[in-house]
């Protein structure tokens, strides 16, 4: 047996088992309370905010009355599962990732809704409305 090759092996192995950790999806349990509706945020990647609870390998997220948390953690690729308490379902799903201009992830934004179909569509009624009117055209723009 050629035993110069094992260390080339040992490194291989050692590689490959990091990129597939690196590539797996962190489990996230979202605990939605009973009574809540309405949307909800998790903006990431914050300095100086605390982390985000751990329950063994499990991340936890606690949904505020408010809505809204602020952590330092940063999830690049996360499998959510929703323990759901209140009386609407989750609507419109959406992680997303802030990266440098080379790649480097710097924070990121889990976002959803909860309530009935008719709120969800509502809500996104509102949203889209508002973002129509905040966006100021090119006309109303100083100097042009």
């Amino acid at each position: 047996m050629n035993w110069k090759i094992w260390p080339a092996c040992a490194i291989l192995l050692f590689a490959a088992s990091a990129c597939t950790k690196h590539n797996s999806a962190a489990q996230v349990v979202v605990e939605i309370p009973a009574g809540f509706s309405g949307n909800f945020m998790l903006e990431m990647g914050v300095k100086d905010a605390p982390p985000l609870a751990r329950r063994g390998e499990v991340y936890v997220v606690p949904v505020p009355r408010n809505g809204k948390i602020i952590t330092s953690t940063l999830l690049t690729n996360s499998r959510p599962q929703f323990q759901n308490s209140s009386e609407g379902a989750v609507w419109g799903y959406s992680h997303s990732i802030f990266k440098t201009g080379d790649g480097i992830p710097i924070g990121g934004k889990i976002e959803f809704f909860v309530g009935t179909k008719k709120e969800y569509e509502a809500e996104q009624g509102r949203k889209n409305h508002s973002e129509e009117i905040s966006t100021p055209s090119e006309s109303a723009m100083p100097g042009m």
